[in-house]
């Protein structure tokens, strides 16, 4: 009789987790994404959606695309997504007008995806050559904080210059019409208007300037209730870092197809960039040195009150610095 009962443990066991598994998969969780499709620095939100592994980590991500960091922070503020990437300038802005953003993830950096690109034909060969010349850039973004380093590295003052605001796209037509001598911008905007000049483009990258940090934002109020749709989408960028580190060609088509440049292109400037999840433990000190800029260049009132640049870098979700 004992020998009959142990005999039947084994089997109800097996009969209750076969029970198990037959339960229906959970619903994924969903979390609307706000993308700037258009540039370099977003690879891994690029690798990550299309070799599904957010899909893998339970998680329904829809990616709203949008033609810059600044327009997919827009988004975010305007409750028209759950998260955004975005460069860290404009996150400086959106701190400055009491938007409670927060940073919860860089994805990548490079210290070249943000350049000056100028026409030699109007006499500009070097930084120094700026002065009376026409510059278009992107108000706002971590281009025009570049133009603003480098005219202060040479000592010329704005007024020296003749400045047009343009979205990035934009900014490649202007110079390769010839309506402008000089244009700030990232890529792949730099490359794209290099392939179309010539050898008559000449390009200083922001190396020794700025190192661009690219991130992923959220409100203040997300982090609680979307905490597990956010840790899903970590997990999902830190499998496409893995992904990209061991595949670099195949993570180079991917991107470049999201992108739409060629393939050639893209893998010319792959280097240029460091693909790897985390949080520096300078950032705020980044930042501040940001807000500072955008006072002094008169886009933040002298009198606005500065934002507390610790509380934008949130820590919750990750630990090791990037």
């Amino acid at each position: 009789m004992m020998c009959r009962k142990l005999f039947l443990v084994p089997i109800l066991i097996a009969l209750l987790l076969a029970g198990c598994g037959k339960r229906e998969p959970t619903k994924p969780s969903k979390l609307i994404f706000a993308v700037d499709v258009h540039t370099m620095a977003a690879a891994p939100v690029f690798v990550a959606d299309a070799k599904g592994f957010w899909k893998q980590e339970n998680l329904d991500v829809e990616i709203k695309p949008f033609a810059s960091g600044r327009l997919a922070l827009d988004a975010l503020v305007g409750k028209v997504a759950d998260a955004a990437t975005v460069a860290d300038v404009p996150v400086v802005f959106a701190a400055f007008q009491q938007q409670k953003v927060r940073i919860i993830t860089v994805f990548s950096n490079s210290e070249k995806h943000v350049n000056m690109l100028a026409r030699k034909d109007r006499g500009v060969l070097k930084a120094q050559d700026l002065r009376g010349k026409k510059i278009a850039v992107s108000s706002g973004t971590n281009a025009e904080f570049f133009m603003d380093m480098l005219l202060e590295r040479y000592e010329i003052d704005r007024k020296d210059v003749t400045i047009i605001s343009l979205n990035p796209p934009d900014t490649v037509a202007a110079i390769i019409r010839g309506d402008v001598d000089v244009i700030f911008a990232w890529q792949p905007h730099i490359a794209n208007a290099r392939k179309q000049l010539g050898d008559n483009a000449v390009v200083l990258s922001s190396e020794g300037i700025y190192n661009q940090p690219f991130m992923v934002v959220v409100m203040e109020d997300y982090l609680t209730i979307g905490k597990e749709e956010l840790q899903k989408l970590i997990n999902g960028l830190k499998k496409a870092e893995e992904f990209m580190r061991v595949n670099k060609e195949e993570s180079i088509d991917i991107v470049a197809k999201r992108i739409e440049i060629d393939a050639r292109d893209v893998a010319s400037i792959w280097d240029d960039y460091s693909f790897k999840v985390g949080l520096s433990p300078s950032m705020a000190d980044s930042l501040e040195k940001e807000g500072q800029w955008a006072k002094k260049a008169g886009i933040v009132a002298p009198e606005a009150k500065e934002p507390d640049y610790r509380l934008l870098v949130y820590k919750g979700f990750l630990t090791s610095p990037n």
